[in-house]
């Protein structure tokens, strides 16, 4: 794993850990702004895994998650599926005045970057001695 993947899973625990705090707080609009951080540094963490360069822009890196790996594997389907909701709700619970998230959207969105951040420390440190670590995973999951 390369060291600035390793810097993004770092950051990713860190802001999932944040909004495990933050919902716990009852801050949901902000916990779920994290959560949406911290599946977004998995996202960059696997997309460095064959770049040297990411996006900088949030759109940017969700549209090129869902070509690089969503679209190719089963496996990442859901992901990217949960990367672009995060996005849709996170602006909402940024910029909305008028819709405050509540506590069941800020667990559904930690929970998903939990399992987010959990696949990509799995399929990072297995890819080396496996030759389909995603499907390998995706087996020991059930």
């Amino acid at each position: 794993m390369k060291p600035e993947q390793k810097q993004r899973l770092l950051n990713s625990k860190e802001n999932l850990k944040a909004a495990q705090l933050l919902a716990h707080n009852h801050f949901y609009d902000i916990a779920i702004s994290r959560a949406y951080y911290a599946m977004l540094y998995v996202a960059e963490a696997l997309l460095l895994d064959d770049a040297t360069a990411i996006p900088t822009q949030n759109e940017a890196v969700n549209h090129l998650f869902v070509e690089q790996f969503s679209e190719k594997s089963p496996l990442f389907q859901t992901y990217g599926t949960y990367l672009e909701d995060g996005l849709k709700v996170r602006l909402r619970a940024d910029y909305s005045h008028a819709e405050k998230a509540t506590l069941m959207e800020a667990k559904q969105h930690i929970n998903r970057a939990k399992a987010f951040l959990d696949l990509a420390k799995h399929y990072l440190t297995t890819e080396l001695t496996s030759p389909e670590p995603a499907e390998a995973y995706a087996s020991q999951r059930g």
